[in-house]
């Protein structure tokens, strides 16, 4: 059988999410039935040494610097391009400059070109000429929409998408009210389980209290992530618990100054991003997952990966995980639950190693979620 070119399309490989699920997913593909090239619109970020040996690596031209940057985070001559950029988004003479650019940096044909970030890469493969696109959707559009400045950009572009993939139930009702898609379906997103057992049986760092309920929150430091809320449930209740911070972000010297003004800064372990946290997650009792909003959190996953119970405020697809009592809780997404669920399990430790022992033999389904992508790539 003669192998299909795909290309799969990503603005930039920073530690994050789709970075993240996206290598995955390059990781399970099948080379044998597919020639394989990832374009990074702006060739930057920490996941691109992560991009799985083989995969042609394409790189995108200078006019697309700034596609990823904020433009309050604009200075210089990235602020005259990102202007530059938005000119052709209002417009909509960005269809034409797509047409232009592409030329400059793909050389073959493609069977399959999948935007696997909502947004700009939707636009960038809608104007392209592969022969099915395909685009991805990972986040709840309900409570962040990425798209609002150019709606209608986009919904013009989703006109010539022929399948939209959602990583959960939520994100798919969200997406197809906002746009009015029809044509689009649900398949799970991947998590590397073979990756995540061998990292988390490596050496952790940190020290657990075998007196305290060792908690751990693995996250970057942005207002979605909802780090204060469990900064301020633990502060009522350090005396049951030891907490654990990975992550860094924008927001780190609020988070700092919140635990200072709560006294308990000296309290938190702060580790600042890991590259490995799993070892972390293995050895701790109770993973906490404080979001205001997510798609389908693969950290959740990850973490039972691990060995690792959850606790997680409702968010998308958070439901579809948290199935069974020794995986955890999901609580209402507000302050008080956090600190009402902690404060409910705070003498919960034997509870909590029983639900560890019970997640040795757990299992994800990635075997069943490729097939979905192969159906949709061969359709």
């Amino acid at each position: 059988m003669e192998k299909k070119n795909i290309l799969f399309v990503n603005d930039e490989m920073t530690m994050g999410g789709v970075a993240r699920i996206l290598n995955t997913l390059l990781t399970y593909i099948d080379r044998d039935r597919y020639n394989v090239d990832l374009l990074v619109i702006h060739k930057r970020g920490e996941l691109l040494s992560e991009i799985p040996e083989g995969i042609n690596v394409i790189e995108g031209t200078k006019f697309f610097d700034t596609v990823d940057v904020p433009l309050d985070q604009s200075k210089g001559k990235y602020l005259i391009k990102k202007l530059i950029l938005l000119f052709y988004m209002k417009t909509g003479f960005i269809k034409k400059k797509i047409e232009i650019e592409r030329k400059k940096i793909l050389n073959k044909q493609y069977d399959i070109e999948f935007s696997a970030k909502e947004g700009f890469c939707t636009i960038f493969t809608a104007y392209g000429d592969s022969k099915k696109k395909l685009n991805w959707v990972q986040v709840d559009y309900k409570e962040s929409n990425y798209s609002r400045h150019h709606m209608g950009l986009v919904t013009d572009a989703l006109k010539r998408i022929d399948m939209n993939i959602a990583c959960s139930d939520t994100v798919l009702n969200s997406y197809k009210e906002l746009f009015g898609v029809e044509r689009i379906v649900k398949i799970r997103n991947l998590v590397d389980e073979a990756r995540i057992h061998r990292l988390s049986k490596e050496t952790a760092v940190t020290k657990i209290d075998k007196d305290k309920i060792n908690l751990i929150c693995v996250a970057r430091f942005h207002k979605q992530k909802g780090v204060d809320r469990l900064i301020k449930a633990y502060a009522k209740l350090k005396d049951y618990y030891k907490l654990t911070i990975i992550g860094d972000g924008e927001l780190k010297d609020e988070l700092y100054e919140l635990a200072k003004e709560l006294g308990v800064f000296e309290d938190i372990v702060w580790t600042g991003i890991m590259t490995n946290p799993y070892p972390e997650i293995r050895q701790s009792d109770l993973l906490v997952m404080p979001s205001l909003y997510e798609g389908y959190p693969t950290l959740s996953i990850e973490t039972l990966l691990s060995g690792t119970p959850v606790l997680s405020t409702e968010v998308a697809g958070i439901k579809e995980q948290i199935t069974k009592e020794e995986y955890g809780w999901v609580i209402d997404n507000n302050d008080d639950e956090v600190y009402r669920k902690l404060s409910e399990i705070k003498e919960s430790k034997t509870l909590l190693n029983s639900y560890k022992e019970k997640l040795a033999d757990y299992h994800y389904d990635n075997d069943r979620i490729m097939r979905s992508y192969y159906e949709q790539f061969e359709k």
